[in-house]
């Protein structure tokens, strides 16, 4: 599996979780990061929303990337699916719950 950069290599690490209502999730892209929320929890899937994010930063290309994150109530839920590894796919990326990370990866 091929997850870009490092970065988000570690960030895609296989570490046993919990996911509960109300968690943040990251799917992980090639280089960018999306921030979701857990909105319902099942044995082999769940279902997460696209957060609304703000970028608060000034740093534009340099520097880190700092945002707010708030749950859309609005937003289309979807449905990411638990792999025999351990993880949760989303549009055959992996999802990874319990925290909630947002990255825009500025060379693209």
């Amino acid at each position: 599996m091929n997850y870009g950069t490092l970065t988000n290599l570690v960030y895609a690490e296989n570490k046993p979780y919990e996911p509960k209502i109300g968690d943040g999730a990251t799917l992980i892209c090639w280089s960018d990061r999306r921030a979701y929320t857990v909105i319902d929890v099942k044995k082999t899937y769940l279902l997460v929303t696209r957060d609304i994010v703000e970028r608060t930063d000034r740093n534009f290309e340099k520097g880190p990337q700092e945002y707010l994150y708030e749950t859309d109530i609005n937003a289309i839920p979807q449905r990411a699916n638990l792999r025999k590894d351990g993880n949760y796919y989303l549009g055959g990326q992996v999802l990874k719950v319990g925290y909630r990370n947002e990255y825009e990866d500025p060379t693209f």
